[in-house]
């Protein structure tokens, strides 16, 4: 059995079962009831000055007074009997399904059956909050992603992966760089960079995260939808390097036969999204922030009105409006069925 050494209590930590290995680090089972730790591979000065930096100056988590760890932010450095720094540990994370279980209207279904759109909503103000609590601290998520977000049945959100996120060091203004990021998640201007050597901004995130509140009430992607382009369609990072998403004015992709409207969300949400991916394709400060979102879908939420026939069915006012306006109800049996999953009795929006 290995045992190491909390840096900040002098604590002992035993490692106990190996829960995964990837190609940075294995992630195991400790001593420390809720807490997990993860062991290097190889482990570099540069990463351990970062984790120090990480330890000594955490971001406040926005649902810690309610019992949830939203931020899995290192706790210690774990060293050996000799004072070498092996990894860290981490609060462990429970009861929680990775985010394209939540947003995928056909893994819902099966993994997640019977939440509806209040959920939806709620899932994505408690991601704003925490990419709100992390910026401001000065940090970058770099690579913001749903794979590195857990969702708990009662919309609670962790945000996981934390040692890959940007850091800045205050006292000196070094920077700590996010070595990743992901296709699809990526703005415009950072396709095709060598992002271990970047200096990234908030902007970035920006991005990121207003495509992850698309994906959570969308069900799909805003690069995605039907081509109208000549020649081959491009796939997403080439339409996010174009600026054409499904609704912008000039764009050769408009929205395919299963595409939810955009004017099915409150219009204060559709602004914000015209004002990230329209205004903010060339002007990044232009996107909105995580508190913009949060401010948004607080209002949409507080506005959502719950159905006279399913208790659990909730859908925004301006649906009625849109439901009017179709001449057939197949687009609208979708919409029940891929966004608000539990109804399918379409006059009880009328």
């Amino acid at each position: 059995m290995t045992r190491l050494k909390c840096s900040e209590t002098n604590e002992w930590i035993d490692l106990g079962k190996e829960i995964s290995n990837s190609g940075e680090g294995r992630i195991y089972q400790t001593s420390k009831p809720r807490f997990l730790a993860k062991i290097y591979h190889t482990i570099t000065q540069d990463k351990i000055d970062k984790l120090q930096v990480m330890v000594q100056n955490p971001p406040a988590d926005p649902t810690l007074s309610k019992g949830h760890v939203s931020i899995a932010w290192p706790k210690c450095l774990l060293q050996d009997s000799y004072g070498k720094s092996l990894g860290f540990l981490m609060p462990a994370i429970s009861n929680g399904q990775t985010l394209i279980n939540i947003y995928s209207p056909s893994l819902r279904k099966t993994m997640a059956p019977g939440l509806n759109w209040y959920y939806l909503h709620t899932t994505a103000i408690n991601i704003a909050s925490i990419v709100q609590a992390l910026h401001a601290k000065q940090y970058v998520v770099g690579d913001l992603k749903p794979d590195n977000l857990l969702v708990t049945p009662n919309a609670y959100v962790s945000i996981i992966d934390t040692d890959s996120f940007q850091i800045v060091d205050t006292r000196t203004q070094k920077i700590y760089h996010c070595p990743v990021a992901s296709q699809e998640y990526t703005p415009r201007e950072m396709l095709g960079k060598n992002v271990q050597n970047v200096d990234r901004s908030k902007f970035q995130d920006h991005f990121g995260l207003a495509v992850i509140i698309w994906n959570l009430l969308f069900g799909d992607h805003p690069f995605s939808g039907q081509w109208s382009g000549s020649g081959n369609r491009l796939n997403i990072d080439q339409l996010i390097e174009q600026g054409w998403w499904m609704y912008g004015s000039s764009s050769q992709l408009r929205p395919g036969k299963n595409s939810i409207p955009l004017n099915i969300i409150h219009p204060e949400l559709q602004q914000l999204f015209r004002k990230c991916f329209n205004d903010g394709h060339n002007k990044p400060d232009a996107r909105p922030s995580a508190a913009d979102w949060e401010t948004a879908l607080r209002q949409a939420i507080s506005e959502l009105t719950q159905c006279s026939v399913e208790s659990g069915h909730h859908y925004a006012k301006v649906m009625v409006s849109v439901i009017g306006a179709k001449e057939s109800g197949s687009l609208m049996v979708m919409i029940c069925l891929q966004v608000l999953p539990v109804c399918q009795n379409l006059q009880c929006h009328r």
